[in-house]
């Protein structure tokens, strides 16, 4: 065995005893013997004693000697990375053991796109994820990926509903989507991810490269997510049930000025904004300024001192009538506190499933009834699932895939960001208990109550989707599959502003129906071809032919002024004196034919290439398809001659692929003109005229994206260390973008194909059995990611490059200032005039030289010439997106039976504008609250905020702000109970558990939540499953 293999088990074989309390002197029969494997010793391998906890572990020479109660007992031999083995002992005193390796996660199948393949032999780059005892408490897919694969990121979804927009290998296109595609099942999935149960998920395959995602062609430049659902397993039909009860909190509490605090910035801001009134002007009466008395105080407005002192001062800060009343009368109001609720989480599973040699079914029905952290927020689902195969015959297979949800949404949530600018000395209500429209008694801030009080909503979509597939077995090894797929959505978004309400009152009641609907159906005819030659030229072809069509319906209603009556709302929309109808549909087809070969020779050199060719309706009738092809190669080191002599490596491989595919998320008549109509006045008579608002452009075609892709697959040690290193690099061309045109034309732009991004990239996984004996298993993992994108080419127009003396030198390519796309830059490069820090009291000559005073925030002007100019003092000063990213996830197990976990991730590097300091800058700034913030007076002569009414619009600018953070995303304990317990209550497989989502953050980040830029949640979660 080699060296290091030999250091690594003889350390693990000293954790490992420390952790053993076996009985080993005692009485009884004795058996000793030596565990190997290709004849060499295996260090710190488990022998135990079946359905016992008597055991022990083999020394550095592979030996071992073990006590049982009785000669019959059967020993279980194991170790990581090798085939467990029992022996029945029948009375012998020694007992050697040859282990073999396990090679099962190599023989593992991944999903591919359109088949299957065996991980070993895999050429591109894909991750699998499982979700075999997961205990996160998430509502959707995205929530479930978050942080755990390497190149992959998902948004933090902070509502009710979850969710969040999902991004692979960073952004490659600048107008079109940069969404993954989801196939379900071996399907292309066009509803919403929130519609398919983490529940009913087996595995989730990851496409990455330009050569695994080709084969979906004109929709995968963006990379693939494959999601492969439960079937039914082998035996006797098994019920699981699921429950999860958890309640959420807000974290990171951002409060506002309270009452008396809110008072102390009126106070402030007067005295900046009146420098002629005298000192003590505007303060409390209680709390005068050093050489101020009351009745000097009493005498700047002639006041007598029998006045009532706090009217007098309240009217000098321009309370309102309502503030001051509030004020005198003791009645605060916590806006913040009435807008963040402690939010309720209800989720329910049960599924029934089998399989014997004819059928395999698997049926599921879950419910979801959660509130959010937003008082109001409320999301309610149903989903269904239901996967049936029969083998009809010994040729033919039939399945059916369907599954059903329905969404209710029908609540708005309090508008908590007009709560944080409310006065605190506001009213909710009106005197007679109605709702009043403008706390402050004027229309610097809305009631945040006033949708969530007032309005009535309906909004609930429905979706159903099926899939009929059947397979036969044809001679010669030809497989023949065929799946179609249904899908439908359904949605009624109505709602109803009564006239008594704040919406609704200058329209004397406003009603609102929205019907919306989508059909899509696919068809996918596929051919295989398996066939091996002289035991060692494997050949794997798949055919395909695709169609595909895409409709949507919207129609709309709406009335105002509802007479006689208003009481039933939407649902008499027509009842109203000015009724506005509108509606809309939309078609697409397309059509594709692809060819993939898979070619394995001696099990060792690895090959697959792939051809793709799309159709697509809303492309330029010149460019109506587009061919996408790819190839990769992989190398399987390990099985070299020379390589086998290195016993602690167990796998490495070589993967290289290169593949073009394509982005065709643009709107389904971009390519077309569009005819609109408007009416105008001709000699007198009112004429319906129709004019064109969109140029057509008949060359319109793909987006495509071009990648390149080298991977190393890696297991030493038994398999006790294995992982991925990946580095690629991805060109997308023809860039789906609306060029500006000239106004003379008489349009503002046209859709058409132009520039050039570039994405670059490294990612690294790992994955460690760090200890692995009887009574503890202690496992890590580990991902790393960075990328980097530029804008290589935009509209190809030059411009002249001048020294500074302004003498031509020479000639670059023009960017687009106005949408903030430089090239040579990454598309989330910020670019904006850069903040140093404030003026101070000492620096007020200096500041007057641009207009600002102490306070104010200081500006770099770049080449010190006196004035800002966007071309001269703008620069370049970080990014958007996190410039590294990396999670760190353990889990270890406890006696077999109870497990801890908890997973680590982070984002470093990147910026964002911050709320935070925009406050002293908002219009009426000093008619609303704000966040308790430090701001500048000559008092407190802060560098990091500007003063109360810091003008930031000459020029205009965002203070920015670094995001990084390190979130300890996921902590879980999980117990489960013995069989030979829980089946005195015929349960098996029994599981409770406890799970913190979100519990601690580390960032320097001073606003909401750093990755979600707004109010998040924390999450804890109780649950138990177990089958009957």
């Amino acid at each position: 065995m080699h060296e290091k293999h030999k250091i690594f088990m003889k350390l693990c074989l000293f954790f490992s005893l420390i952790s053993w309390s076996t009985g080993v002197y005692a009485q009884g029969f004795v058996v000793t013997g030596k565990v190997t494997s290709s004849g060499e010793s295996v260090i710190g391998a488990t022998v135990q004693v079946k359905g016992k906890i008597t055991g022990t572990i083999t020394d550095i020479d592979g030996n071992y000697r073990l006590t049982l109660e009785n000669s019959k007992e059967t020993l279980v031999f194991s170790f990581i990375g090798y085939q467990s083995k029992e022996v029945t002992v029948n009375g012998k005193n020694v007992i050697n053991v040859e282990l073999e390796e396990d090679v099962a996660q190599l023989e593992e199948v991944v999903v591919v796109g359109y088949g299957t393949m065996r991980k070993k032999d895999l050429t591109g780059a894909i991750t699998r994820i499982s979700t075999e005892n997961t205990t996160q408490s998430v509502t959707s897919v995205a929530e479930m990926l978050r942080g755990t694969v390497a190149g992959f990121s998902a948004g933090f979804g902070t509502s009710a509903k979850g969710g969040g927009s999902m991004l692979i290998r960073g952004e490659k296109s600048i107008n079109a989507s940069n969404s993954p595609l989801i196939v379900l099942d071996g399907v292309i999935f066009n509803g919403d991810l929130v519609d398919i149960n983490p529940s009913d998920i087996e595995t989730i395959d990851i496409l990455k490269d330009g050569s695994s995602a080709a084969v979906y062609g004109s929709r995968a430049a963006s990379g693939v997510v494959v999601i492969s659902t439960k079937q039914g397993n082998e035996g006797k039909s098994v019920i699981n049930f699921d429950m999860k009860i958890g309640m959420q909190n807000l974290t990171r509490n951002q409060r506002p000025f309270n009452g008396q605090e809110y008072m102390v910035m009126r106070r402030d801001e007067k005295i900046r904004s009146n420098p002629s009134r005298p000192l003590g002007y505007f303060h409390n009466p209680d709390n005068l300024p050093q050489g101020i008395d009351l009745n000097t105080w009493l005498s700047y407005t002639g006041a007598s001192a029998d006045s009532n002192l706090a009217e007098i001062w309240l009217n000098r800060l321009a309370f309102s009538t309502t503030e001051i009343d509030n004020y005198l009368a003791g009645r605060e109001t916590d806006w913040y506190d009435a807008s963040f609720q402690n939010a309720l989480r209800q989720d329910y599973n049960v599924s029934i499933s089998g399989k014997n040699d004819r059928v395999s079914y698997y049926w599921s029905l879950g419910s979801i009834n959660n509130q959010g952290i937003v008082v109001g927020d409320q999301y309610k689902t149903i989903r269904s699932r239901l996967n049936l195969k029969v083998n009809v015959t010994d040729w033919l297979q039939v399945g059916l895939q369907a599954h059903y949800a329905t969404r209710n949404e029908s609540v708005d949530e309090v508008d908590w960001e007009e709560a944080i600018q409310a006065s605190p000395w506001g009213s909710k209500y009106e005197e007679n208990g109605s709702l009043k429209f403008y706390p402050n008694d004027d229309n610097m801030s809305t009631n945040p109550f006033a949708n969530y009080e007032q309005r009535d909503r309906f909004n609930v979509t429905q979706t159903f989707n099926a899939t009929l597939n059947a397979k036969i077995t044809l001679p010669w090894g030809f497989v023949y599959e065929m799946s179609y797929s249904d899908y439908n959505n359904w949605q009624k978004n109505h709602y109803f502003d009564p006239s008594t309400s704040m919406a609704g009152e200058k329209y004397k009641g406003h009603a609102v129906r929205r019907n919306n609907s989508a059909h899509s159906w696919m068809l996918d005819n596929i051919l295989r071809w398996n066939h091996t030659f002289n035991k060692i030229h494997k050949l794997d072809l798949t055919l395909l032919f695709n169609l595909e069509k895409n409709e949507t319906w919207s129609d709309k209603a709406e009335n105002s002024n509802l007479t006689p009556s208003e009481v039933l709302g939407w649902h008499a929309v027509a009842n109203g004196t000015n009724p506005v109808v509108g509606s809309d549909d939309t078609v697409d087809t397309g059509n594709a034919m692809m060819a993939r070969l898979n070619y394995n020779l001696m099990d060792r050199y690895l090959f697959t290439a792939s051809f793709r060719r799309d159709g697509y309706s809303a492309f330029g009738s010149n460019n109506p398809y587009a061919n996408f092809p790819a190839f990769a190669f992989g190398w399987r080191m390990n099985e070299e001659n020379f390589m086998k002599a290195i016993s602690w490596i167990d796998n490495l491989k070589l993967r290289l692929s290169w593949g073009i595919n394509g982005n065709r998320s643009i709107g389904r008549y971009a390519a077309l003109a569009n005819l609109d109509s408007e009416k105008y006045l001709h000699n007198g008579s009112t004429v319906i005229g129709i004019y064109a608002t969109r140029l057509p452009n008949e060359n319109l075609k793909w987006e495509k994206t071009e990648a390149y892709n080298i991977g190393f697959d890696f297991a030493i040690l038994g398999n006790r260390l294995n992982g991925t290193v990946e580095a690629y690099y991805m060109s997308t061309k023809d860039l789906l973008l609306t060029r500006s045109l000239p106004d003379i034309i008489g349009f503002s732009g046209v859709t058409t194909n132009l520039g050039e991004v570039r994405n670059k990239g490294f990612e690294l996984s790992l994955n460690s059995v760090n200890i692995d004996h009887k009574n503890f298993r202690w496992s890590s993992s580990f991902i790393a990611s960075l990328n980097r994108n530029e804008i290589a080419h935009l509209y190809g127009e030059m411009v002249d490059v001048l020294d500074k003396d302004g003498n031509v030198i020479g000639q670059r390519e023009d960017d687009d200032i106005q949408n903030g796309w430089y090239i040579g830059h990454a598309l989330d490069e910020i670019y904006d005039y850069k903040i140093l820090g404030v003026w101070q009291e000492n620096e007020r000559e200096d500041a007057a030289k641009y207009g600002k005073e102490p306070g104010d925030f200081k500006i770099w002007d770049v080449n010190n010439d006196g004035e800002y100019l966007p071309e001269d003092d703008k620069v370049f000063q970080g990014y958007k997106r996190p410039r590294f990213s990396f999670g760190i996830g353990n889990t270890m197990e406890f006696f077999k039976c109870v497990d801890f976990s908890f997973f680590i991730r982070s984002d470093l590097g990147h910026k964002s504008s911050n709320s935070h300091y925009s406050h002293p800058t908002d219009y009426y700034y000093d008619r609303v609250n704000a966040y308790k913030y430090d701001y500048w007076t000559p008092e407190n002569p802060t560098n990091e905020f500007a003063r109360l009414g810091s003008n930031t619009k000459s020029p205009s600018f965002n203070v920015y702000k670094n995001r990084s953070y390190v979130r300890l995303q996921e902590v879980s304990l999980a117990y489960r109970i013995p069989n030979k317990i829980s089946s005195k209550w015929s349960v098996s497989n029994a599981r409770v558990y406890i799970n913190i989502s979100n519990p601690l953050l580390i960032t320097g980040w001073n606003y909401w939540d750093p990755e979600s830029l707004s109010p998040a949640p924390r999450t804890f979660t109780f649950g138990i499953n177990f089958s009957l």
